[in-house]
């Protein structure tokens, strides 16, 4: 049961780290997306991939 949730974790986690770090870089650099869509772009290249090795 627990095998099934791993992924999800790791990618919660993943995208945690993303948004701190988008946070703390943001007012050094200019980035032009906002964090909404970084984070989105992030989790449907995630599950892209994931469907993409299923294949």
């Amino acid at each position: 049961m627990t095998g099934s949730w791993d992924g999800l974790i790791v990618m919660g986690l993943l995208v945690v780290l993303l948004v701190i770090g988008l946070r703390r870089l943001r007012p050094k650099v200019h980035i032009p997306w906002s964090t909404k869509g970084i984070v989105v772009v992030f989790v449907f290249l995630c599950l892209l991939l994931w469907a993409w090795s299923w294949a």
